[in-house]
């Protein structure tokens, strides 16, 4: 189970149902990873992408069991969404806060796209965790340009244990 996720160093992701930032380069990188790979999400994400994402098998946790959108899964437990994607070389974890807090523990990868903007009104976090814990394996800065904060792709492996 990979991890994705952009946030800033308080570890917010969200505010007000969308992105705080709007990164190209970003969105790009999300899509080359998660193409051709199931994604899980929340109820609240689901409803922020506005239709399910193409190329991609779209899992939506939910205990309602309704979906917002045409193309996206209703799966009832987290059990269920890797059931589901067993056969898969990868489930892609795209948030929200709840869904990465739940499935920070089981996870064996993180690609994350560290934002170098300040949220003051950001209502939706990315779990804390010990960097202790997990080995980076690739980095990639980009500076700030215009009005585009700067920003850094980082990949992590779970040290195990």
């Amino acid at each position: 189970m990979t991890l994705i996720a952009a946030l800033n160093h308080d570890y917010a992701i969200g505010r007000d149902n969308d992105l705080p930032w709007r990164l190209p380069a970003d969105l790009q990188r999300f899509k080359q990873l998660t193409l051709g790979k199931p994604v899980l999400m929340g109820r609240k994400t689901a409803l922020s992408l506005g239709r399910a994402l193409p190329g991609r098998r779209n899992l939506v946790l939910t205990r309602s069991g309704q979906v917002p959108f045409a193309g996206m899964e209703a799966v009832a437990s987290l059990e269920a969404a890797l059931a589901l994607s067993a056969e898969a070389p990868e489930l892609m974890v795209i948030g929200g806060g709840e869904i990465y807090r739940l499935t920070l523990p089981l996870a064996e990868r993180m690609h994350l796209t560290w934002v170098s903007m300040r949220v003051n009104d950001a209502d939706a976090f990315f779990p804390a965790f010990d960097p202790a814990n997990w080995q980076e394996t690739s980095r990639e800065a980009h500076p700030a340009v215009g009005d585009k904060p700067a920003y850094c792709f980082v990949d992590y492996q779970h040290r195990g244990g």
